[in-house]
């Protein structure tokens, strides 16, 4: 149990005793310094809260222990529940206050003391001349003393506040009497420059506010003299006509400096008193760092604005003095937080690498000003990868030999990695901005032949750049490019970041392969060998696949070093030939690999297939177009590229049902056979898009492709869709060279679908007897009757009628012999159609012949003998109903 006048450790809660001791003997928690000092002081708060609370608990004990005595007493008026008494509030008060009272006091004393002040400008400025020296003297003179005077008696009283707005006003006089003497010509103060004057102003009033705020012991007066120790240095180099910007960094740093040392000696002050001037000190370094951040921006200026070597040199003293502050209060305050910490070393290392880089601008041409900021940017990645990954493994050996003991060592190692991956992801952010600007400039290289792509391929003459060839590539912009990707593959191989190692390789190997490529047009080879080396590196890429078909850094390189030769071949025929199947062939290997080594889940596997049915279909075009053949000519090629990816297809869906053993083999397979599949039904479309012009070419393409289609229903999972496209691919052949022919007649169009469609609809009827006559023989013969009955009204022969009432006729006799109803419905209406479109015209003329009331007899007659039979009629109707629907 713990000794009553002394608090447990406020992590293990072990007795301490009653000596002091700078670490808990249990769990080794420092109880040393500000931060133990001021969580003693928490924990002893919370302790006098608990002996609060066990107190009142105790009396809400007793009294409800009293209360339970006297449950069988008489009832008194009732109390629980009832409201709190009121509080008296002010006349007019309608509800709670809106605002608090020291809000209420701050607004006052702030209003007051700018009416006091623009009081105090209005007199200077505007009413100054109406007195004499004597006058003016006194009247400033006793404001000020009056407003320097007043914090005293009021401190006295306890009004803290107020005393801080009389200092404040009093020290708003201060800078009017200055302002005033000078304008008035005192002591020949306007002879003194403006500039010298106010270094010299500021400089005094800094100390006098400092000494004025630590004699009467007020934050304001002292956070002004804090503030204004900055202004008389910048003045009096204003002053001195000093024009170099490094001196202007070296007065803020300085002043930085002093903030530093100021804040260092306040936190050793209150390291027995932590609670008191917190405020304060958080705003002195905030204010340090601020006023850091605008001295290492102008010292950043004056380092990239140089115009020589001294110059640049000038600027290492403000850099340097940022960076050893920076570094050391990342590693010298281990209590500050993670972000803060990397904050300050990334700052410290912004500054050196503006240094570095300011010294090296100078001395390279004016083109080459990125890389000097990019190349000590690449240094500083490449060292601190290799620091971070050698500290890490320090540090585990250390943890594992120490165990527990070693928990100090262990903080310090985080402080220390914490520090220096700020400094990397600093240097990471000023190498991406300098080398920002070369990437538009490679990708401009990089696609320069593919401009040349459509004169050569729209000629059609087989113009194009020859091999010797060149085109300019800038070498600044692949130097810069290449600081990016030589310390993306270190951190990648060193894991010196928390990312997957796949994430900085991809990026190095998306920078780098293009310097690479586009180091051969920069060293002055010509055309042809430049797209024989970019096509060499797609076949080490592909290599690389072969051997690491898991890693996503090596299908990048794939895709990035094949879309370069391919780009570049475009400006010519032969290279461009030459390219296609390079890379078709290179696609298909890597989807090989990817499927049977167990690559990626058939994706990238997927992706390859279909690049390389691509490739070839685009090859067989150009080759076409190259060897001088029509558009036609050169769809039936793209054509017959597309047919042969379906036996392809076939091939790898019989490879994965073989490998059923190996999942995700067999299910890699089946992706891609679907991708090469599906890229060829697309290359069919297109090559009879192609072919759209040229009716007699079109109706042969569909019927190739019909015929492809029906070869493909051959397979077991696709016998009902690809039959379905086989049919309408050989039906639209049919139409399109009937149309050809200047075939007008509708039946030729459809008798063969009709046909085609009864066929398939009698197979099924026989294999399902289930089936209704509807789904099996309805298509069929809709589509064989529909058009000749519809091309009844604008035939005036006799020969369509005679041959579609007898088709009719046999349909529904066939319809009441099998006693199916869509023949019979079909059949019967088609042939009441024609006997109604045979029988009109006598029915006119007869009726022409007779006489106008003979018509409206029968009608009436008719109607008559309608009603008149009406019951017999409904019950002849019903057992119509019923027969039909005997019938399927």
């Amino acid at each position: 149990m713990t000794s009553p006048h002394t608090a447990p450790c406020p992590d293990c809660g072990a007795d301490l005793g009653t000596g002091p001791h700078a670490r808990c003997p249990h769990c080794r928690l420092p109880l040393t310094g500000a931060d133990a000092a001021a969580l003693w002081q928490v924990v002893m708060a919370l302790r006098g809260l608990d002996e609060q609370r066990a107190a009142m608990v105790r009396h809400r004990d007793h009294l409800l222990a009293g209360l339970r005595a006297r449950r069988d007493a008489p009832d008194t008026a009732p109390v629980w529940g009832a409201p709190p008494p009121a509080v008296p509030t002010a006349v007019g008060a309608g509800g709670p206050a809106e605002v608090s009272g020291r809000s209420a006091q701050t607004v006052l004393l702030v209003l007051g003391g700018l009416l006091v002040s623009v009081a105090a400008l209005v007199f200077t400025v505007v009413s100054w001349g109406r007195l004499g020296i004597g006058g003016r003297s006194a009247v400033l003179f006793a404001l000020t003393a009056v407003a320097l005077f007043l914090p005293s008696p009021l401190r006295r009283r306890r009004l803290t506040a107020t005393a801080e707005a009389a200092a404040a006003v009093g020290i708003g006089f201060l800078v009017l009497d200055c302002y005033a003497a000078r304008a008035a010509g005192l002591a020949g103060l306007d002879g003194i420059g403006g500039f010298a004057y106010w270094a010299g102003a500021t400089a005094l009033l800094a100390a006098g506010c400092l000494a004025y705020g630590r004699a009467q012991q007020l934050r304001f007066p002292l956070a002004a003299g804090f503030l204004l120790t900055r202004v008389p240095v910048l003045l009096a180099l204003a002053a001195a006509e000093v024009e170099q910007v490094e001196a202007y960094a070296a007065a803020m740093v300085g002043a930085t400096v002093l903030d530093v040392v100021l804040l260092v000696r306040a936190e050793r002050h209150a390291a027995g008193r932590p609670v008191g001037g917190v405020r304060f000190r958080q705003a002195g370094a905030g204010y340090a760092a601020v006023w850091a951040l605008l001295g290492g921006a102008v010292a950043v200026l004056g380092s990239a604005t140089s115009h020589g070597f001294a110059e640049a040199v000038a600027a290492w003293g403000p850099l340097g003095v940022l960076a050893a502050l920076g570094t050391g209060a990342a590693l010298r305050l281990p209590i500050l937080p993670r972000g803060a910490r990397q904050l300050l070393a990334a700052g410290a290392g912004v500054a050196v690498l503006a240094a570095a880089g300011g010294t090296l601008r100078p001395l390279l041409p004016w083109d080459w000003a990125a890389v000097a900021y990019g190349l000590p940017a690449m240094l500083l990645v490449v060292g601190m990868g290799v620091l971070l990954r050698h500290r890490t493994e320090a540090g585990q050996a250390a943890e594992a030999e120490a165990g527990t003991d070693a928990v100090p060592e262990a903080t310090s190692e985080s402080v220390v990695r914490t520090a220096r991956t700020g400094v990397l992801c600093a240097a990471a952010a000023v190498l991406g901005a300098a080398s920002l600007g070369a990437v538009p400039q490679v990708l401009t290289a990089a696609l320069a032949p593919l401009g040349h792509a459509a004169t050569v391929w729209g000629q059609g003459d087989g113009s194009g750049w020859g091999p010797q060839a060149q085109w300019q590539v800038p070498g600044p912009a692949l130097v810069g490019l290449a600081l990016v990707a030589v310390p993306l593959g270190a951190v990648a191989a060193l894991k010196a970041v928390r990312l997957p190692a796949e994430v900085p390789a991809t990026g190095a190997v998306v920078t780098g392969l293009p310097v690479v490529a586009l180091a051969a047009p920069a060293v002055g080879l010509p055309y042809g060998a430049s797209v024989g080396w970019a096509l060499l590196l797609a076949a080490a890429a592909a290599a690389v696949v072969w051997v690491r078909p898991l890693r996503t850094a090596a299908w990048a390189g794939l895709v990035v070093t094949a879309g370069l030769a391919l780009a570049w071949a475009s400006a010519d025929r032969a290279a461009t030939i030459t390219a296609l199947g390079a890379c078709a062939a290179l696609a298909a290997v890597a989807a090989r690999r990817a499927v049977t080594r167990g690559g990626p889940t058939g994706q990238a596997a997927a992706a390859a297939a279909a690049v390389a049915v691509l490739a070839l279909g685009v090859e067989a075009a150009a080759i076409g177009d190259t060897a001088g053949l029509t558009q036609p000519s050169v769809a039936l090629a793209i054509l017959g590229v597309a047919a042969a990816t379906a036996p392809v297809a076939a091939l790898l869906a019989r490879r994965a049902g073989a490998v059923e053993a190996a999942p995700g083999a067999a299910a890699g397979l089946r992706q891609v056979a679907r991708t090469v599949e599906g890229t060829g039904y697309a290359l069919a479309a297109v090559a009879l898009g192609l072919t759209a012009a040229y009716p007699g070419v079109l109706a042969f393409g569909l019927a190739a492709a019909g015929v492809g289609a029906a070869a493909v229903a051959l397979r077991p999972g696709r016998r009902v869709p690809a039959g379905i496209a086989a049919t309408l691919l050989l039906l639209a052949s049919s139409w399109v060279r009937l149309a050809l022919w200047e075939v007008v007649t509708p039946e030729a169009y459809t008798l063969g679908a009709a046909a085609a469609a009864l066929a398939v609809g009698h197979l099924r009827y026989r294999r399902d007897a289930a089936l209704s006559s509807w789904s099996a023989y309805g298509p069929g013969l809709g589509l064989a009757l529909t058009p000749s009955v519809l091309a009844l009204g604008s035939d005036g022969h006799w020969l369509r009628p005679l041959l579609l009432g007898a088709a009719a006729l046999g349909v529904t006799v066939l319809g009441v012999r099998f006693r199916l109803q869509a023949p019979l419905v079909l059949g019967g209406g088609a042939l009441l159609v024609t006997a109604g479109h045979e029988l009109a015209p006598t029915v006119v003329q007869v009726l022409g012949l007779l006489p106008r009331w003979v018509p409206l007899a029968v009608a009436g007659l008719l109607l008559l003998t309608l009603g008149a039979g009406y019951e017999q009629r409904l019950r002849d109707a019903r057992r119509l109903r019923d027969g039909l629907r005997r019938l399927r």
